[in-house]
This record gives C-alpha cells, structure tokens and sequence, in this order.
C-alpha cells in the first residue's frame, strides 16, 4: 500500500473525530504548489552525484504551503535570489523565518545532492550546483566516498526517489500522535530488504502496526521525515551510513502528552540493500493519564496492532546433538529477563550457529520483545531483530548505543577485550538478556579469562554473581563415523595408542566402539557421516559463584559437577557416542579433550 493511500486513510479516520490528527493535519497542509524540475547534470558528472529530479516545489513556495512564509514574503525572497544570487536559505533569515523554521522547510523540500569528494568543489560540479539554485532549489550537499555514494545509489533505486514529503511527514505526525494516545513506550521502524514493519511497544510488549504496509523506500522516508523533519534537536547533516541521535521536543507535538521523544536511527543488516533502523522513545508529561477512552480505542483501530510474527519451525539444540537435559537448561536461561549467557569454544566449534538457533528459538516464545545484535560481520539474518554490523574497535561505543535502542535482549558476536567485557556485564545489570561468545576451551575458564583482562574493574569479585552472569555454554563439533565402514576397535586394537586405551578401559564395555575405516560409496569416502555437537551446559548458582572466589575455578568447577541436576562434562557426552560406535575415540581426543580415567571426572 502506498504511503500517499494510507495518509487519506488515517486522515479520514481523523475527520471522524480525533481531534489530535486534526490539528496534526491543519499544521501540515498538502503541497498544492507545481513541483519543481532540477536541471540535470552534464554527462560526465551524473554517475558521480545522487539527487532528486523533481521536487516538492521550489524552496519559497514550499515555506509559503507550511505557513512559514505568507505569500507577498515569498515573493520577496524569490526577487532577492534572483538579484542577489545568494543561498536563499541564508536570505530567507531577513525574510521572517528563523534557523529553526528554515529547517523545516528544507526537510520538506528535500534536495539533498550527494557528490562524490573527488568531484565536489570541481568547476562542473560549482556551475551545476548554480544552475540548480537559479531553479529555485536550496541544495544541501554531502560529499561521501565513492564506496558510499554506490551504496546510496543502491538504496535509492534509480535514485529518483523524493525525501520526505509533507504527505510522509504528517504521516510520521499522525503516527506519533496515535502511539502517545495508547500510552506506548516506543515506535520501532525496520526497514528491510524489500519491505518496511513498523513496530510500538505498548504495556512493556511490541505490537507490529497492521495498518502501514510500507516498501523499503517508503520507510527510508519515513525515518527521514521523523528525523529531519519533526526532531528539532540533531545532528546538522544525515547521514544514512552512519548511527545518529536526535529529539523531538514535546512543544512540536502538541496535544499527545509528550514532554520528549529521543530517536535513534542508523543502518542495519542488510546494509548494502538499505536496511536501516529508527527507535523512538517516547517520554510523556508528569502526571500524563494518556488520551480519552474514546480517543485510544480509535488510535488503536487506526494502528491495527498485531503481535509480531514468529520463526517457524521447532528448537534445532536437540537435532544438532544436544542432550535433553541441555535443551532444558537453556530453555531456561533464554527465558530469564536479564544476564548473560556465554558460550564458549575454538574458532570453527560452531558457537554462532548455537546462538542463531538460540535467539530464533526466543523469539518464537517471545516474539514481542526486541533482539539487537552487534556483530562483526552478520553471520545469518534474523528477521526477528535490529542487527547492527560494526567494526571491533567500535563494539564498546556500538553496545552502549544499543541500549539507548529499548532492547530486551542483546546479542553481542564476542568479547573480544576488556572494555567489551565490562560493557557486556553493564547491559546485563541493567535488566538485558545478553548473549556472546568467548574464546576458552572450558566453560569454567571464562571467569579466569575474564580475570585476565583487568584484574580490577573484572575481579573475580565482580564477575562472580549468579544474577550477572547467569549461563555458560561450552561446545564441540564432533564427526559422526560411518556405520557401513567403520571397524569395531576389538578389530583394530593397534589404531589407538595404549595410554587412551587404558583411560577407555575404565568406562566400561568396549565391545560397541569403533574407530574410522578405509571410507565406501555411502560415505563417498570420508569415513564419516556428518557431524554433531558435543557440549556442556552451566546454569551459574551462588554456591558456585562462591566457590570460584574463595576456592577457585578448579575447585569449584569439581563441585558443582557433583551437584544434582548438573551437566556432564563435554567429553562424559562425547564418551557416550564413543560407547555407542558413533564417535571414534581418536576424533573425541582431537575435537573435545583428551580421554580421562572415568573415576577423575
């Protein structure tokens, strides 16, 4: 559905007695004026340069259809560029607009010209710059890179597409106006691949808007339009390629009850296809009670709230070679509200898969709170979150920008080094589930790990709260033998040297366990089967947190092992396959640890 239908809609929905959108409406009028045609660039120049063929109407006519302007005064300043041939921007201040409301009429007229920095200042470009001032244009130029001028080309389509028009940005008015009246917390806009969802959070829990249905270009211009055109505090320039803060004083919305509304919006996954993201956080009025009944309940109807969709499909843990028990743990702990989860494990033992299936099963139970994730790059696209792509110096900076963003939960791809760490635990203490990698090879080794990255603001006094770091997950990929070939080890005694065979003496009977054969047709000669992984599950306690302090990891990794409803350790679960001829001993040794005498476990 296009932008322009579902304006009328809601603008008829508001003639049948929301007195909110009528005076949103009234204080943004429909451009009547003619539109306004750019003169096109020389040849050689336009495929260095992004802008807008047509326009709203030129940058007069456009303060005048806003009420800025009254029409005698419009004429004036048109007379005075003309003569003068000065930036009518900088005129219209002796024309009876001030900085504020030159803004506003640049954000509806919207000719930004993006130009590649080799070419900017070049005398072609100056002269066709000129050109389109005489037009009655009021360019803002951005010089980008060549690499971001393709992106933006990309995200443009042809390119041709006009910014923040008034019909988008009484639009984002009305969409505003309608949220405060339900009381909600936040607008979500998510602009996607192809398509635009736009979500509010209202009584703690998102609701997907039913009522726009948006292509992607139509919700780029709606975060343009919130951003530029209703924030009044921001940053001079937007940029779609970089992560920008703003605020829309309540005094801009009157009537909703709002004191403030802070935004934040900047790309996300899939960037290079236009994706993007704009939250806005809405903070009402001392004492606000929300809208009249009435009011509400035609906000409501007008928004068509829905829970979001949820991922198909059914929890893949117990598919991938996790235990019941282990698919039960982290049940739990992806149910808690807040702490972090870390798994933990060498490159290549499938710790981001883990997670992807995590964060998908989540969503399906919760598919009204917000996942965020912070990764370097995007591994598998979730289309249940906001992924941010960032680079590593920058995770700290991205983290505590994310939660400015009102996640539930927070993925963070790995901490890497000490800031990471103490900004991980930051978001968990205040009320985020956050889920992130490790490097270590035991999953009570993240404590010394951490240790090592700064022996104060990461003591192990610190870190070692049941309620802060609440999960470890350690994991192993392990290959899965051929039945049709592989050979019984009583076969083969001589394939395992004699220390692992008197460590698998002490597990028990033998008779099953087989070791790799010379491969055959159904293994195409591999030997093996596919592959399947190995873990061990920690749901965190006080009494093992207090142990790591007094005793040490050691120690306190052994007793809580011994506790009832503790996990086995991740070679206890590779011995299994062992015993049952699925796993050859050596690739236990090689993938997992090396076998211990069963009695030291």
């Amino acid at each position: 559905m296009m932008i322009g239908t579902l304006s009328r809609l809601w603008g008829g929905a508001a003639r049948k007695g929301d007195r909110a959108a009528t005076v949103a409406t009234r204080s943004e009028p429909s451009v009547k004026s003619e539109m306004l045609t750019l003169p096109p660039p020389p040849e050689v120049l336009a495929p260095h340069i992004l802008y807008p063929r047509t326009l709203a109407g030129s940058f007069e006519k456009v303060a005048c259809t806003l009420n800025l302007l009254a029409p005698e005064e419009a004429a004036a300043l048109r007379q005075r560029v003309a003569d003068t041939g000065l930036y009518v921007e900088d005129l219209a201040l002796d024309h009876g607009l001030t900085s504020e409301t030159v803004q506003k009429a640049l954000a509806v007229h919207a000719c930004d010209i993006y130009v590649d920095a080799r070419h900017f200042g070049t005398p072609r470009f100056l002269t066709w710059e000129a050109k389109v001032r005489r037009s009655g244009a009021a360019p803002q130029v951005r010089k980008v890179s060549a690499q971001e001028l393709a992106v933006l080309r990309q995200q443009r389509g042809s390119g041709q597409q006009q910014d923040a028009d008034l019909q988008t940005l009484s639009l984002a008015r009305r969409l505003v106006a309608d949220c405060a009246a339900l009381i909600a917390s936040d607008i979500h806009v998510l602009v996607r691949e192809h398509h635009t969802e736009i979500q509010v959070r209202v009584q703690g829990d998102l609701r997907t808007v039913g009522a726009l249905s948006m292509r992607r270009e139509e919700g780029e211009r709606l975060v343009r339009a919130m951003y530029t055109g209703l924030a009044t505090v921001k940053a001079a320039t937007y940029n779609p390629l970089d992560v920008q803060d703003a605020q829309i004083a309540g005094d801009a919305l009157p009537g909703t009850g709002l004191s403030s509304v802070r935004i934040v919006r900047g790309p996300a996954y899939p960037v290079e296809s236009g994706g993007g993201f704009l939250v806005a956080r809405l903070q009402y009025r001392e004492h606000h009670q929300g809208a009249r009944k009435a009011d509400a309940i035609d906000a409501a109807k007008r928004l068509d709230l829905s829970t979001p969709n949820s991922p198909s499909g059914e929890f893949m843990l117990g598919q991938m070679g996790y235990t019941p028990l282990q698919v039960e743990l982290i049940s739990q702990l992806l149910r808690r509200p807040m702490g972090v989860v870390v798994v933990t494990g060498p490159t290549g033992s499938g710790k981001t898969t883990t997670l992807f299936e995590c964060t998908r099963h989540q969503a399906r139970m919760f598919p009204e709170k917000r996942l965020v994730t912070i990764e370097n790059p995007t591994e598998y696209p979730m289309d249940w979150a906001i992924q941010l792509t960032t680079e590593s110096e920058r995770f700290p900076e991205m983290l505590r920008m994310t939660l400015r963003m009102d996640p539930d939960a927070i993925l963070l791809g790995e901490i890497r080094g000490v800031e990471e760490a103490v900004a991980t635990l930051q978001a968990a203490a205040t009320g985020h589930l956050v889920l992130t990698t490790l490097h270590v090879t035991d999953p009570f080794e993240t404590f010394s790990r951490l240790v090592m990255l700064d022996h104060v603001r990461l003591a192990m006094e610190v870190i070692c709260n049941h309620n802060q770091i609440i999960g470890l997950i350690a994991q192993r990929v392990v290959p899965l033998l051929c039945p049709h070939c592989s050979v019984k080890l009583e076969d083969a005694p001589e394939r395992l040297p004699e220390y692992m065979l008197r460590a698998m003496r002490t597990w028990g009977d033998l008779s099953e366990v087989r070791v790799r054969g010379a491969g055959c047709d159904h293994c195409h000669g591999d030997a093996i089967v596919g592959q399947q992984a190995v873990a061990e599950v920690v749901v965190t306690s006080e009494a093992l947190m207090q142990d790591c302090i007094k005793e040490g990891v050691l120690v306190a990794r052994r007793k809580h092992r011994k506790r009832a409803g503790a996990d086995k350790p991740m070679i206890a679960h590779a011995m299994d396959l062992v015993l049952a001829g699925r796993l050859s001993p050596v690739d236990a040794e090689r993938s997992v640890d090396a076998i211990p005498n069963r009695d030291e476990l």
